[in-house]
């Protein structure tokens, strides 16, 4: 099976107020649309296959929440010029459900770099994360 994965590196967040904050709710038919770029996970869309999967109702796709976390670094560290972000990495910690809001949070490091937090009500979503912004 080989060696798993090394442990992602723990990315220190001062208390401090973040650098940004980008706030979005997420509609409750946003799987149903990603269900038409080919996704055909029932996970996404059915209770009972969702339940059966531990969840207590459909999940959102880890795309669609990648996504919008690179919208709001897109938006509020690059001023909306895709030319000035050149990496994004994350780790998934949580559950997204349609319906949602999602706040994604950056805070200016060095060298270009940004240290990134999405979370819901219920927690961090995506965590260990970073951008690289010129």
């Amino acid at each position: 099976m080989g060696t798993p994965d090394p442990k992602p590196k723990s990315l220190c967040l001062r208390r401090d107020s973040a650098e940004f904050y980008h706030l979005v709710l997420h509609p409750e038919n946003q799987a149903a649309l990603y269900r038409l770029n080919g996704d055909l996970n029932p996970l996404h869309l059915d209770s009972n296959f969702a339940k059966m999967g531990g969840f207590p109702r459909p999940i959102l796709h880890g795309l669609c929440t990648y996504g919008y976390a690179t919208r709001a670094i897109l938006h509020s560290a690059c001023d909306g010029d895709a030319a000035r972000f050149k990496e994004f990495k994350a780790r998934f910690s949580g559950v997204v459900y349609p319906g949602d809001t999602l706040v994604t949070e950056g805070w200016r490091d060095t060298g270009g770099r940004y240290l990134i937090r999405s979370r819901t009500d219920r927690g961090v979503v995506l965590s260990h994360a970073y951008a690289f912004v010129e």
